[in-house]
Order: structure tokens, then sequence, then C-alpha cells
């Protein structure tokens, strides 16, 4: 590898530990990332437009 392809390497690394840090800070703080599989912490969004509410049921 030459070094060009490990800096690259080390910055994509970086970048994606940035990311698991902000979501990790974020469900600290109570927020709701809503990317989460199987996560119920969203199911209290409501929708405010009554035609989607009419289709809803």
């Amino acid at each position: 590898m030459n070094p060009v392809s490990i800096i690259l390497l080390l910055l994509i690394i970086a970048y994606c530990v940035f990311i698991i840090y902000k979501q990790v800070q974020k469900k600290k703080q109570g927020g709701c990332g809503g990317n989460c599989a199987g996560c119920s912490g969203c199911s209290s969004f409501q929708v405010n437009d009554q035609s989607a509410k009419k289709k809803g049921r």
C-alpha cells in the first residue's frame, strides 16, 4: 500500500468513528436518530395531515 492509500483509509475510518460518536452522543441526550433497525423510539411520530390519517385507517 502506498502512503496515499493509507491516508485515505485512515480518513475513512476516522469519519466512521466520528459518525458513531455523534450517534452515541445524540442517544445519550435523548434524541432519536431515526435510523436504528427495530427501534421504537420514533413511534411517537404523529402525522398532522388529515389525508394521511385517513389512509392509515
